[in-house]
């Protein structure tokens, strides 16, 4: 029977997080299983002109950087640090699995695997291709990866109806149907439909042949104030602007409006109040070739799509000849509930600093390998689950400062934190002496007790 200290369930980007910086900070040997045929978790299912919508500089494992810090020289992004390929994306995490986690001779990667169950330090897997059920000795814990899996748009089951002679396609299958077409209906309000969108208008659809479901309105992050290395100083002073607004807010909707006058948030329709909230970043170039998009479908979510009507909550819409309906309402990540992270026999990650994916595992892995207690590592790292309205956001900024203020108490996590290149504030300390730098700063910690006191009663 084969052994291991840790069985990670998940090979995507947050097990190999957790995975890199355990192996880096102890003698662990790990063992990680994915239903996949390669590591990467769902960027292995992704469409093909996905990127990273944040910085490559703060993504990936510790261990190894994730592109050149490169800043990116035209296109709506111009001026920012480089957001990788989702074909970067995979290949760098296959050679963090051969150059990294194998190469330490402490690691071992078992594909087309999914996990059965765990009991007293026995695991069970089932190899998906021979359905041979194996058992796996676990001496110290089981690792779960998937708690807050992405529902990503190949794998997704629409929630409606789809006629099979309807035009239908996955955002997946937009490039290779898109010449087929003269009119485009994008189903979706998120991440996912905005790249449809902004994928058809560079393809040089006229706008006015896009027709977008939007049953609610999301607020946006602007990129421009998620950029991190030279231009951290654009980080502190948004996290100074969401602190200010936390601390002065009357009501959520008003804390809402106060980011969006300091350029914090973006809403697409300045005329309706959005009601979802997902962390997803915009940067203004792209917000405004968005907005070319006027023929907007309001009419609630999607019932069913037939052959030449959609039918939704609050009415009908034809769809007219030669036109492709796109689907784009894969959820994203899992609003799990929250449950504690450490267990006695089980790890379950979690996000804990909001929009810091893989900060939060690799984190979650050096707290692990310093620590023996299991209440003093859950009291290090309460869950913060993902947020979905800007109620959520109130609660995820909240949680995340407190967090922070927790970390910074421990001279060993804060060292780690410092030195982390999964940081997206590093090198902050370098640049102190900045005045833009230093104000901000100044300001944050002028307003984040208030803000920490006030937000929950807002949310």
């Amino acid at each position: 029977m084969k052994t291991t200290d840790y069985l990670i369930i998940g090979a995507g980007a947050s097990g190999l997080a957790f995975a890199d910086t355990l192996l880096g900070e102890s003698d662990a040997e790990v063992l990680l299983i994915d239903r996949r045929a390669k590591v990467g978790g769902h960027w292995r299912d992704a469409y093909s002109f996905v990127r990273l919508h944040s910085p490559s500089a703060y993504y990936g494992v510790d261990s190894l950087p994730l592109g050149q810090n490169r800043i990116i020289a035209s296109g709506r992004n111009t001026g920012f640090y480089e957001q990788a390929t989702g074909a970067e994306v995979c290949a760098y995490f296959e050679t963090v699995r051969a150059s990294r986690l194998e190469a330490s001779g402490r690691a071992h990667f078992l594909a087309r695997s999914e996990f059965l169950d765990h009991h007293g330090g026995t695991a069970s897997i089932r190899h998906t291709g021979s359905g041979e059920i194996e058992q796996i000795g676990v001496r110290r814990r089981v690792v779960d990866a998937r708690y807050q899996e992405a529902s990503v748009p190949a794998t997704h089951v629409p929630s409606y109806a789809v006629d099979p002679d309807a035009a239908f396609a996955p955002i997946g299958m937009l490039p290779g149907r898109a010449g087929e077409h003269r009119g485009f209906i994008v189903i979706g309000a998120g991440k996912t439909a905005v790249d449809a969108c902004l994928w058809l208008l560079d393809a040089g659809i006229d706008p006015e042949r896009i027709r977008w479901v939007r049953p609610r309105e999301m607020w946006f992050t602007d990129r421009a104030g998620m950029q991190p290395l030279d231009q951290v100083a654009s980080i502190i002073n948004g996290l100074a602007d969401d602190a200010q607004a936390g601390a002065q807010a009357r009501t959520l909707v008003d804390l809402c409006h106060r980011l969006e006058d300091v350029g914090r948030l973006m809403r697409i329709d300045s005329g309706i109040e959005p009601t979802m909230y997902r962390g997803t970043m915009l940067s203004l170039a792209e917000l405004s070739a968005l907005r070319q998009i006027d023929n907007v479908i309001r009419l609630g979510h999607v019932k069913s799509v037939e052959a030449g009507r959609l039918r939704l909550t609050d009415g009908d819409v034809a769809i007219g000849p030669g036109t492709l309906v796109v689907d784009c309402s894969a959820r994203g990540l899992a609003s799990s509930p929250q449950v504690p992270i450490f267990a006695h026999d089980t790890i379950t990650l979690q996000q804990l600093r909001h929009n810091s994916p893989t900060f939060n595992a690799a984190l979650l892995g050096f707290i692990e390998a310093h620590g023996d207690d299991a209440a003093e590592k859950n009291r290090m790292a309460p869950p913060n689950p993902y947020a979905s309205t800007p109620r959520d956001m109130a609660t995820m900024f909240t949680r995340t400062w407190v967090s922070e203020r927790l970390w910074q108490g421990q001279p060993d996590i804060r060292r780690w934190i410092e030195h982390s290149r999964l940081n997206l504030l590093g090198g902050l300390a370098l640049r102190m002496e900045d005045a833009a730098v230093k104000a901000a700063a100044g300001r944050f910690a002028t307003h984040v007790a208030t803000a920490v006191a006030r937000l929950p009663q807002l949310a």
